[in-house]
Formats: structure tokens, C-alpha cells, sequence
């Protein structure tokens, strides 16, 4: 066998081939839904392998040849104008279908330029928006780029990746009433959408109130169980590295079976030259990697409040029914209203969330800052 340094292991991006494990009954639970034009949302934490997931899927779905499949990433969308812009740029990469799209919208002309893409390093081309269109210019414009996707083909299946972040915009909803008429007007077109708020997508969804009420089919992105413990075994001995199942297990429990983090803390253990993985050459070196984010983790909770800092203590070491008199009263914060502003902070800063079923349970986003901070204190 011809030797490789190959790392088997990755981490920090969505992962395909041979670095992504398959979810068959999922895919064909998904695949189900869009056929049939029913609207999915995967919910799951963050670095849980949705956003692999629905690449995947979108590639499979492709492939058949059937299916015309879109995916835009809004994580970092702040207005109006972003959220078009990227659906934009996911739409350049159908090059086939491009100027079918924009020659159906006489309002977008989008000014082209060269630029290098971070991920391949190869030339690409970015659409630069006009800077003086106007606010209404830019809902009509994301309007007619909605309607265009008709254009796309027979089938059409249109990703969204953390689409929870369209209600950071101060638009009064207006963007997911947008939204859901064209889920409704699009007949040969299903929408895929993922999210890791968990609190804010169930009231998306279940609130009368909410233009997406009961829009969309709710799945809850199950987490990897034995089956990703024999296929990072078998990635170790790809790599002729013997490893304990239960080290595994025990690194999946510390990481909250985020399957990011185990791809990491697995590559660092093969780029250490490890030989025989135990669960204590997982704890060594998952707290190697925690301590080196520990300036950054230490940055972040010098900018909280005394309260929000308070409040991070009472999560990490209760997590539920932290409304409790005496829990307030032992973690020093002065009522029960001082706790839901904190929490309430904590949650717009990305470091806590509210569990769905009820007020009083709480969970942190990034399971490695929950570790270096119980560690702490």
C-alpha cells in the first residue's frame, strides 16, 4: 500500500468524500419531503454537520439529473443587500442558468469584478451592487431573483444555510413574509433550510403571529452514534493508528457529539504522532486545544457583564430551571428579570441558547468555550 501523509481527518469546513460519513435513512427521510414539495428545516447545533449534510444531499440530487439545486449561506448577512447579494453569488455558480435569471429581471445589472477565491486560491468573479440603490430597490430586486428560480429548471430545490439569521434584520418580517410567498408561488421549487437557533426557529414556526407559521416540516438533526465510532476507527488505522472505541465515546461525550470537534481533536492526535489512542490521550489533547483558544475565550468574557458572566457560571453548572430563588441567590444576581436580560444578551452574542420546550433550560453554543469554561471555575 502506497504510503500517505494524508491527514484522514478535517475540520472547520463542511466536509464530502471520504471525509464525510453518509446519513442514508436521513437523506432518504429529506429527499422524501422535497420531492414532494414539502419545505425541510434541519435543526441542530452549530458544527453538527448540517451544512455537510445538505451539500451532500444537494450533490446527490444533482447528480440524478432531475434536480437544479441552489445553496446560500446567510450566516454573515447583516441587511437587505447582503442576503441578496448571496443569493447572487449562488447563483453565478450555475453558470448554465445565470444570464437565463438576470435577462428575466431588467432592474439587475450587476457590476462584475475579478477577485481570488479564499477557499481555491484560483481567479473568480464577484457582483458588486450598484452602492446607490435604495432600500426598496433592493426588496424588489430580492423579490424578482425569488421569482427567477422558477427559471432554474423542472425541479428546483433551493438551500438556506442558518436562515434563522433573517430575523436579525429590523425589517418587521418582512423578509420572511417574502419568503414564504414565493414557497407558495414556486410550484416546481422546495425549499431546504438549516438553523442552529433552536429557540428562534420553533417560534418561526409555531407562532400564529409569524409569516413561516407552519410553513416547513421541522427535523431535528440527529447525532452521529456508533456508526461514526467504527468509521474513526477505521479512519486511524487508515493511517496504521490503533484506537480505543471508548476513547472515542468518552471525547464524543466531552465534545457534546459535535462531530466537528471530533474530526479536530482526531486530526491534532494523528498530527501528534500518536500511535495507540486511549481516553487519556483524548483528555491531553483536548485540553492542548482548549488552552490555545484561551485567549480568545478570555477575550470574550472580559467584554460581558458582571450579571452575563454570573449567568454563564449558573448555565455551565445547572442548565436547568435557573429562574430558581436560590440559584439566583447563589450565583449573586439580583432577580429573576436581571437573569432574562442576560440571558437574553448572552443569546444575541451567539454564546447561549434557550431550549425550545421551555423557558428556564439553557445550553451553550460552543461546547469547547462550555469546557474551558467549567474548567475555569
Amino acid at each position: 500500500m502506497k504510503k500517505t501523509n494524508l491527514n484522514p481527518f478535517t475540520f472547520g469546513n463542511p466536509v464530502e468524500g471520504d471525509y464525510y460519513l453518509p446519513m442514508p435513512g436521513l437523506e432518504a427521510t429529506v429527499s422524501g419531503f422535497l420531492e414532494n414539495r414539502i419545505h425541510v428545516v434541519l435543526i441542530g447545533p452549530r458544527r453538527f454537520g448540517k451544512t455537510s449534510f445538505a451539500l451532500n444531499l444537494l450533490r446527490d440530487l444533482e447528480k440524478q439529473g432531475h434536480y437544479t439545486c441552489i445553496f446560500i449561506d446567510i450566516f454573515n448577512i447583516t441587511s437587505h443587500k447582503d442576503f441578496l447579494q448571496q443569493m447572487l453569488r449562488a447563483l453565478k455558480l450555475k453558470s448554465s442558468f445565470f444570464k437565463t435569471v438576470l435577462n428575466t429581471i431588467p432592474k439587475l445589472r450587476p457590476k462584475v469584478s475579478a477577485e481570488v477565491d479564499p477557499h481555491t486560491g484560483g481567479a473568480s468573479f464577484a457582483l458588486a451592487l450598484d452602492k446607490t440603490s435604495s432600500e426598496k430597490d433592493t426588496k424588489e430586486l430580492i423579490q424578482d431573483v425569488l421569482a427567477g428560480f422558477e427559471k432554474l429548471g423542472e425541479k428546483v430545490i433551493i438551500a438556506i444555510d442558518e436562515f434563522q439569521k433573517i430575523t436579525e434584520i429590523n425589517d418587521q418580517g418582512w423578509l420572511e413574509a417574502t419568503l414564504r410567498t414565493h414557497m407558495q408561488q414556486l410550484r416546481n421549487t422546495a425549499f431546504l433550510f438549516t438553523g442552529s437557533r433552536k429557540s428562534i426557529i420553533y417560534d418561526m414556526l409555531n407562532n400564529q403571529a409569524r409569516p413561516l407559521y407552519r410553513s416547513c416540516q421541522p427535523i431535528e438533526f440527529p447525532s452521529f452514534g456508533e456508526e461514526f465510532v467504527d468509521w474513526i476507527i477505521k479512519r486511524f488505522a487508515s493511517v496504521r493508528i490503533d484506537c480505543e472505541a471508548k476513547a472515542i465515546k468518552h471525547l464524543m461525550r466531552l465534545v457534546q457529539d459535535t462531530p466537528n470537534y471530533v474530526q479536530m481533536i482526531c486530526f491534532h492526535l494523528v498530527a501528534e504522532g500518536k500511535k495507540n489512542i486511549t481516553v487519556k490521550e483524548v483528555e491531553n489533547t483536548l485540553d492542548t486545544v482548549v488552552k490555545q483558544n484561551a485567549y480568545a475565550y478570555q477575550t470574550l468574557l472580559n467584554s460581558l457583564t458582571l450579571t452575563q458572566q454570573r449567568a454563564l457560571r449558573l448555565a455551565a453548572k445547572e442548565g436547568k430551571d435557573v429562574f430558581r430563588k436560590e440559584l439566583l441567590e447563589k450565583y449573586e444576581i439580583a432577580s429573576a428579570p436581571a437573569l432574562a436580560s442576560s440571558i437574553k444578551s448572552l443569546k444575541e452574542k451567539g454564546i447561549l441558547d434557550e431550549h425550545a420546550t421551555g423557558r428556564g433550560t439553557v445550553i451553550f453554543d460552543d461546547p469547547l468555550f462550555v469546557f474551558w469554561f467549567k474548567n475555569c471555575f
